[in-house]
């Protein structure tokens, strides 16, 4: 058999999914890294090894593990294909296309950005990503001084016409606290309860914003306020410039947070965090991406922006699931 008949299209296209596989030591893990369906990743496998005449992997118990031929194709494969990207990205031009600044707040990058932003990396790994965590947005003008391309803002929506504003998610406000802070201080069944309870603030949810912006505009969302009881409830405790500090005091039981449900997923979906109060309200701050005029338009800017928009699609899709369970329970 000649070595065109042994590479075919059918086999150079199954090793990508061979590559994946024996990487993870797990079809699911694969599917999830390739974005495709574990069916999928099965398909492949099985029909490299009907075309090479060899099992790949061997099925145990529990997962797989490669075998003998596996291993010893899977050395070559992985060599191959690292001397292919590196050679790709070595005869690529150049150019300023190639990377992206991205500026957004400290708490934003840290605590939902930073862990998606893998999932970029191995879909455009041609794109870099220079990102800076900031406080605030900025002017235009110191936009293009830094030469930033866009900014990921939360907040109340503008109306800077020189920015293109794109629309990212939508946000709920949660009071939370550590299942050891709920079990030793109890679940709250009434609001008049929160007094007794010590309240964890970012002191800056957004540009301009008062310090208990938050605690207040969740209180004001849950009762009629006609007694002043946002003010009363709201406005005391301990105070911290970034979300992300708050919610470590909140996992470290030290008090009662109020969350932007989207920063949390994970830990409300692994129950690090919990409800204190079945009851969450709409924030009137949203996030979105303000795209720099100067830079609109280039491929790298409209792949960051369609992964960008995609994730925090599946983000409301995760967030609204825990919020129905939350309404269920709610008084």
């Amino acid at each position: 058999m000649s070595r065109s008949q042994r590479l075919t299209p059918a086999v150079l296209h199954a090793l990508k999914y061979f590559d994946a596989a024996a990487r993870q030591l797990s079809f699911t893990r694969a599917a999830d890294e390739l974005h495709v369906t574990q069916g999928a990743i099965s398909q492949q496998i099985r029909g490299l090894e009907d075309q090479i005449g060899v099992k790949l992997f061997q099925r145990l118990a529990k997962g797989i593990a490669l075998s003998y031929e596996g291993e010893r194709l899977h050395k070559v494969v992985k060599q191959l294909l690292s001397d292919l990207e590196a050679e790709i990205q070595a005869i690529q031009p150049q150019s300023p296309n190639r990377h992206l600044i991205i500026r957004s707040s400290s708490s934003f990058c840290m605590m939902w950005l930073m862990p998606r932003l893998n999932r970029f990396s191995r879909m455009y790994p041609h794109v870099e990503i220079r990102l800076k965590g900031e406080m605030f947005g900025m002017p235009m003008a110191q936009m293009n001084a830094e030469a930033i391309d866009a900014l990921i803002v939360y907040g109340r929506p503008g109306n800077d016409e020189a920015v293109e504003a794109v629309p990212l998610m939508s946000e709920f406000l949660l009071p939370v606290a550590s299942p050891a802070y709920i079990e030793r201080h109890g679940q709250i069944t009434e609001l008049a309860d929160f007094v007794d309870h010590t309240l964890l603030h970012d002191d800056s949810p957004w540009e301009g914003a008062p310090p208990y912006a938050e605690w207040v505009e969740w209180v004001r969302g849950v009762t009629d306020d006609r007694r002043g009881k946002a003010e009363k409830l709201g406005k005391r405790g301990n105070l911290y410039n970034l979300a992300q500090l708050a919610t470590n005091a909140a996992l470290l039981g030290q008090g009662v947070s109020i969350a932007r449900t989207s920063l949390i997923l994970d830990e409300l979906e692994t129950s690090q965090l919990m409800p204190v109060y079945p009851a969450y309200v709409q924030s009137a701050s949203t996030y979105s991406l303000l795209l720099n005029p100067g830079t609109r338009g280039r491929e790298s800017i409209e792949t960051f922006k369609e992964w960008l928009r995609e994730e925090c699609r599946e983000s409301e899709r995760r967030r609204n699931v825990i919020l129905q369970k939350i309404a269920r329970q709610s008084p």
